[in-house]
């Protein structure tokens, strides 16, 4: 077990009401990153999967700035945690920028197994998954759904990069909400 999922069991649900399956773990503690997600051990300035997962999810964090957002993240990671929400992700690992995306295909596609197992441990018959970024959706999608799990993804749900924030946030609004 690596130190970011003792740093997310802070913030496991009772029961799990939605699982996020994002890409892969993000770097160490120390390097600034837009996936530092459970970490709040400090701010991190380009951490849009939390800003813009939680500015999705609960629209008054939209009136707040980034700044405050970050200030908060672990007032926001509990009410995140309380209402059942919980994210993994495909990989055990983190991946370099450089790495390419039939690579990174490949990594998810070898770790499916291991997927498989880690949802069915967390997942119960009513949670919904919802898998962010093309080489989530597009590798685990179909073998998910073949476990019987409830995917609600029909389409990708693009990675809140430098272009794809306001996508990712009505995408999810509509996944979580309808």
């Amino acid at each position: 077990m690596s130190d970011y999922d003792d740093v997310r069991l802070k913030y496991k649900p009772e029961q799990i009401r939605y699982l996020l399956i994002a890409e892969s773990q993000p770097p160490a503690a120390n390097v600034d990153s837009s996936r530092q997600f459970y970490r709040t051990d400090h701010a991190y300035p380009e951490d849009r999967l939390f800003i813009n997962t939680i500015r999705a999810l609960y629209p008054k964090a939209m009136e707040i700035s980034q700044t405050d957002l970050e200030k908060q993240k672990a007032i926001w990671l509990k009410r995140f945690q309380n209402d059942g929400f919980y994210m993994i992700e495909a990989l055990e690992e983190s991946l370099a920028h450089e790495v390419t995306k039939k690579q990174r295909q490949e990594k998810i596609r070898a770790a499916l197994p291991r997927l498989l197992e880690r949802v069915k441990s967390l997942a119960q018959t009513d949670t919904k998954l919802i898998l962010i970024k093309s080489n989530v959706f597009e590798v685990a999608s179909a073998p998910l759904k073949d476990a019987g799990f409830t995917v609600l993804n029909t389409e990708l749900l693009d990675y809140p990069g430098r272009f794809n924030q306001q996508a990712y946030r009505e995408k999810l609004i509509k996944l979580v909400h309808g």
